[in-house]
């Protein structure tokens, strides 16, 4: 019976994963791959780029570069202010989007708690030329938790919100993410994720489901000797 339940999950994840995506069944498995270079910098400031790729159709085709460049600046003992510039690359055509934010995070013995608002404006170029480009506006709240699970490794967990300006819907979509951090070095870290992502943006239902990670280093200048 073990071994019939085996090759039935395993027969049934393959189905998924082999399964073509399709506007009027849009359920896909994406995958999000990237890398972040932040800054720590005198003052409590944190500039950062990043740099993602990202695939769809159930992880075999892909869909375009994702780069970022933004900042933190922390203004008091729980809260640090964020601006963020993202150039999307993608078949559709051309992303500009520019968010601006604040987060609250409070830690607490092993537990790290926190609450992230940003308001977004996003612009995209089509390829097509009889296309307008389209001006949207997006606000977003994130509550999230990390925990320490040992020296090395942590377990995060988040959901977060997306509401559109005069979308169809109060809420645009949904992200609820689960996720492991590795300290793979003193200044680099890991992390790995899966995303179940309802989005109620088009007339018919859809689900993404996106698994990814991302690898963050951070630099941190030596001080100078007066």
């Amino acid at each position: 019976m073990k071994k019939l339940f085996i090759i039935a999950a395993l027969f049934i994840l393959q189905s998924q994963l082999i399964a073509q995506t399709s506007k009027t069944d849009p359920k896909d498995w994406q995958g999000w791959m990237g890398g972040t270079l932040k800054f720590d910098l005198p003052k409590k400031w944190t500039p950062y780029i990043e740099y993602q790729a990202r695939t769809y159709n159930n992880l075999k085709t892909y869909n375009g570069s994702y780069i970022s460049i933004g900042v933190q600046k922390k203004v008091s003992k729980f809260v640090h202010l964020v601006g963020e510039y993202r150039l999307a690359l993608v078949q559709k055509g051309t992303y500009h989007r520019y968010t601006f934010g604040a987060e609250y995070e409070k830690e607490k013995k092993k537990w790290d708690w926190g609450v992230r608002v940003l308001l977004q404006n996003q612009l995209q170029d089509f390829d097509e030329a009889n296309k307008a480009t389209q001006d949207e506006f997006y606000w977003r709240v994130r509550l999230g938790a990390k925990y320490e699970l040992s020296k090395k490794v942590a377990a995060f967990a988040s959901i977060e919100p997306i509401m559109k300006s005069g979308g169809r819907h109060f809420v645009d979509n949904l992200r609820n993410q689960l996720g492991l951090r590795f300290k793979i070095a003193p200044k680099t870290k890991l992390d790995v994720f899966y995303i179940y992502r309802p989005d109620y943006a088009k007339s018919y239902n859809r689900t993404f489901n996106i698994v990814g990670f991302d690898l963050i280093h951070t630099i941190k200048p030596k001080k100078k000797k007066k």
